[in-house]
């Protein structure tokens, strides 16, 4: 099992969306300091580095890239046929799935938690930290990395269901637009507002929100974790009984 994660972290450190992304995130991270340096210079803004850190997180953009990342990387080698090479290998396919997942899941959390750091960080040094409970703020980035690895499940499940890289990204970006207008449809149509709180932009805001009561953080984090089960059970499945072509 540990040779497979460390093949998949091999393939993910030499894959070029692993560097465009985190090309993209510190392209993202300069621009917010020469934004903000220039803001200070006119007396126009006032921040904290933990208001940062929480705002680098409250859009639905890491789910775009998560499921981007996810899905290039698995479609990418369908294409070029290594994951047919390793299944001829005798290696488990539930094997293959997992060390997939755990690698894809744990770049992807790096790479956007470092986001978040440096502009903390930035936001730190050109203004002040600010106040956060230290216990509010671990529940929070455990809340982030269950949601990061949920969004990693969902891209790899509809990669080993779709296989195509540009139907899969397709696929992606209509479930996180069509989540939304969905559980909103569903609030609107049952007059009860458990679909609104518990879509996925809800349960990110809730995580990310200092404020939010512990035990609604901690629902929303178990349920991004079931998701992250659930979708890698489905794609295990999916790739066991399904041909590699």
């Amino acid at each position: 099992m540990i040779n497979v994660i460390s093949s998949e972290f091999y393939k993910i450190f030499k894959s070029r969306i692993f560097y465009v992304i985190s090309i993209i995130f510190l392209a993202m991270n300069c621009i917010s300091l020469a934004a903000s340096l220039y803001l200070k210079l006119k007396g126009q803004m006032n921040t904290t580095g933990f208001s940062m850190y929480q705002e680098s997180y409250g859009q639905d953009l890491a789910f775009y890239v998560i499921l981007m990342f996810v899905v290039s990387l698995i479609t990418s080698e369908y294409t070029n046929g290594s994951i047919k090479q390793m299944a001829c290998h005798g290696i488990a396919r539930w094997k293959l799935v997992l060390g997939q997942y755990i690698a894809m899941s744990s770049s992807i959390t790096i790479i956007l938690l470092s986001f978040g750091v440096l502009n903390l960080f930035i936001y730190t040094i050109l203004y002040r930290l600010g106040e956060a409970n230290a216990v509010s703020f671990i529940r929070m980035n455990i809340g982030l990395i269950c949601m990061f690895w949920a969004m990693s499940g969902i891209g790899t499940f509809l990669s080993y269901l779709i296989k195509s890289v540009s139907v899969s990204i397709i696929v992606s970006i209509l479930l996180i637009i069509g989540s939304n207008f969905i559980s909103g449809l569903l609030t609107v149509l049952t007059k009860n507002d458990v679909f609104t709180t518990y879509s996925l932009a809800s349960m990110r805001k809730t995580i990310i929100n200092f404020n939010s009561q512990p035990e609604d953080v901690i629902k929303c984090s178990i349920i991004f974790l079931l998701i992250g089960i659930a979708s890698l059970l489905g794609s295990s499945l999916l790739f066991s009984k399904k041909d590699i072509d």
